[in-house]
């Protein structure tokens, strides 16, 4: 036989609520990235070169970032569908119900 399980809506829309304000945190992190840039001579004349290799690097984190933030957001958004399609289910397995009860 197999497990049974139990699934209510209302947590997963509150779930998804989570994700995406963590997908809020996650742009706005990666907003700070992008705009924040060592100057040329933030390392010295010595070390002129740091800051074009740092914001190479930093290019990929900042892209990784909102890729992260994006990837945040749809799975908030399949919570959501998720969530009204049990809703929806369960509304109609109760009126299948209801109406099978209401024949006998």
């Amino acid at each position: 036989m197999t497990d049974h399980f139990g699934v209510r809506p209302q947590d997963l829309v509150v779930h998804a609520g989570h994700v995406e304000a963590i997908a809020a945190q996650v742009t706005t992190a990666a907003g700070a990235g992008a705009a924040v840039r060592p100057g040329p001579d933030a390392y010295g004349k010595l070390c002129v070169m740091v800051p074009v290799m740092l914001g190479a690097l930093q290019d990929v984190v900042v892209d990784g970032m909102r890729a992260a933030a994006d990837a945040l957001d749809d799975t908030g958004a399949r919570l959501r569908t998720t969530a009204e399609s049990y809703r929806a289910t369960d509304e109609s397995r109760r009126q299948s119900l209801l109406g099978t009860y209401r024949e006998e």
